[in-house]
């Protein structure tokens, strides 16, 4: 089970060269590419290299050393990934997880080391939100360090975080969700591949209301999608409630990704 998380950065179309520190600007997309920029948005395969800062966070098993892809998340720098708390509530120890940078593609289930230029880390420490509540998933947000750091490069960049004080902002914006989520309904597993849609932040009021969420999602989570259906996603609700309720993502629609950024 994937849960669906939207996490607000920003992103810039723009080429970078490599900087193995990860120190250098954030939001930097197709950097091994300075002439691509086109996105492919409603739900379809992200190019390669349009995304650097999306992590795999893959359970570790250790009786056959596989690892399965379970959340996704954000590189903030070389030491550091940003990521939703309730990824953690059944796994909790740091040698439950392993870590894929600069994937376009995985494999679920993989037994063997990665090649160049995908990178793999350990987990060297977890941090929950210290309010974090795993009833209501409010505050749902965690970082991750990384052992050894990761060195950026042409398919691994940092994201950035948005600057909003009050929380996300109140008119509408357009805001993508990639992720290797489930992208129908009963699907035996995950997207193989990495996924994007463009998707409209849709106001708390609007998802709260009695005909949508009734109140359930707090002013620390995001509400994203459409209010007439096509692609849809709701930061901490989306897979517990579709998939362990039967409640669609707000309120109609049929679509989940199981995003993990917004950038807007």
């Amino acid at each position: 089970m994937v849960p669906t998380v939207v996490l607000l950065v920003f992103a810039v179309p723009v080429f970078a060269k490599d900087n193995t520190m990860c120190d250098g600007p954030c939001g930097l997309r197709f950097r091994q590419n300075p002439q691509a920029g086109i996105r492919v948005v409603g739900g379809q395969t992200a190019q390669r290299g349009a995304w650097p800062w999306m992590v795999s966070l893959q359970i570790f098993m250790s009786y056959n050393s596989r690892r399965y892809h379970a959340c996704g998340g954000i590189l903030l720098n070389s030491h550091w990934v940003l990521t939703a708390a309730h990824c953690f509530d059944n796994k909790k120890k740091v040698y439950d997880w392993r870590l894929l940078f600069g994937a376009q593609e995985i494999e679920y289930g993989r037994n063997k080391p990665v090649k160049e230029p995908l990178e793999e880390r350990y987990v060297q420490k977890i941090i929950i939100h210290e309010k974090y509540n795993a009833v209501t998933e409010g505050n749902d947000i965690a970082l991750v360090k990384i052992t050894p750091s990761v060195a950026c490069g042409s398919f691994v960049g940092p994201g950035c975080l948005p600057h909003f004080k009050a929380g996300p902002p109140k008119s509408p914006q357009t805001c993508y969700v990639t992720g290797w989520g489930y992208i129908k309904e009963k699907a035996p597993r995950p997207s193989p591949v990495l996924m994007e849609a463009r998707v409209d932040l849709i106001d708390l009021d609007l998802c709260n209301s009695t005909q949508w969420y009734n109140g359930r999602i707090t002013s620390t989570n995001v509400c994203a999608g459409y209010p007439g259906g096509k692609i849809d996603t709701c930061q901490w609700w989306a897979s517990r409630v579709q998939r362990q309720r039967q409640q669609p993502l707000c309120g109609r629609g049929d679509h989940e990704l199981g995003g993990r950024l917004c950038p807007c």
